[in-house]
């Protein structure tokens, strides 16, 4: 492989690193704030207590499941950081290591989108309509660039 090629290589691999890494914001509630999402959820699907119940019950499994595959994600991350950082950076190790990363990305969407199908199974169809509306309201916030005040972020009211 010539020098051109590396390059190229080089930065496409690093290109991904980055673009997974900010494609993956952190929560906006933190770790700490993840009880008040819960409870926000809660009184704006009006759930019963035994949809609550059950639906903790299925968030305890996700974070269970979870788990190891975040720290796993976060160790990917910091060794394609120290590697991209390198003296002399192999571009097929930075590969291998993205797609790697990549890869466990993927099982962490697929854990999500189960837990969302389950919990989603819960709900009545209002709530499911409601739960679509937030989901709109949130993607609409994202793709203004999570700017805060311009109402698409803004939760259904309720009537």
């Amino acid at each position: 492989m010539n020098a051109k090629q590396t390059f190229v290589t080089t930065l496409c691999a690093a290109l991904l690193a980055a673009g997974a890494a900010v494609a993956q914001p952190p929560h906006p509630h933190g770790k700490a704030g993840m009880a008040g999402m819960e409870a926000h959820l809660a009184a704006a699907l009006s759930l019963t207590e035994e949809q609550k119940t059950q639906a903790k019950a299925l968030h305890d499994q996700l974070k269970t499941q979870m788990a190891p595959l975040a720290a796993q994600s976060r160790q990917q991350r910091q060794e394609l950081k120290s590697l991209m950082n390198g003296t002399n950076p192999d571009a097929t190790e930075i590969g291998q290591k993205t797609l790697a990363a990549n890869q466990t990305r993927a099982q962490i969407k697929a854990l999500h989108e189960n837990f969302k199908a389950k919990f989603t199974a819960l709900l009545t169809p209002d709530q499911q309509t409601k739960l679509a509306q937030m989901e709109q309201n949130r993607q609409a916030h994202w793709a203004h660039g999570g700017e805060v005040g311009n109402g698409a972020a803004a939760p259904p009211q309720d009537n």
